[in-house]
């Protein structure tokens, strides 16, 4: 028995290499995880990142973990850009979660989604130097219960 265990884990551990060398490289992928599984409307999610590739095409994500206790079928998240140069940019995004009869979009099982909204696709950064992301729910809500996790993925395109 605890042979095959050890073989299981040796197997998944393999696969999961496999799939993660493949693909598109990252240059950011980061998230905060809530343990209350609740995102709190005072809290903000920030990242910084030095850019200095401007002539590279990318893809820019925002990811979401929600679980079946999300009340709602989407997400409005603002999101704010500031620039090396000191400019801002500031976006309201729907991030829907499920579709119109209520089913999760998500990949995931045991009640957890994990979500991956595109942002902007095949966008380059004009600017090279130190870029910083804030991520703020944009809802009604005081606190959104349901949210475990919450963050950002800017990777090359294909």
């Amino acid at each position: 028995m605890v042979g095959l265990k050890i073989k299981n884990s040796l197997f998944f551990a393999i696969v999961v290499l496999l799939f993660s060398s493949c693909g598109n490289s990252v240059l950011v992928d980061d998230f905060n995880t809530y343990d209350s599984i609740s995102w709190p409307v005072s809290e903000r999610y920030e990242i910084e990142f030095e850019q200095i590739d401007t002539i590279t095409n990318y893809n820019f994500f925002i990811s979401l973990r929600n679980t079946d206790a999300y009340p709602y079928r989407n997400i409005y998240i603002f999101l704010t850009t500031e620039f090396p140069d000191g400019r801002f940019k500031k976006d309201t995004i729907n991030c829907p979660l499920a579709n119109y009869r209520g089913k999760w979009l998500g990949k995931g099982f045991g009640g957890v989604y994990d979500n991956r909204i595109i942002y902007m696709q095949n966008t380059r950064f004009k600017q090279s130097g130190t870029y910083k992301i804030t991520l703020e729910q944009a809802m009604r809500n005081n606190v959104l219960e349901g949210i475990k996790s919450v963050g950002i993925r800017v990777e090359e395109s294909q």
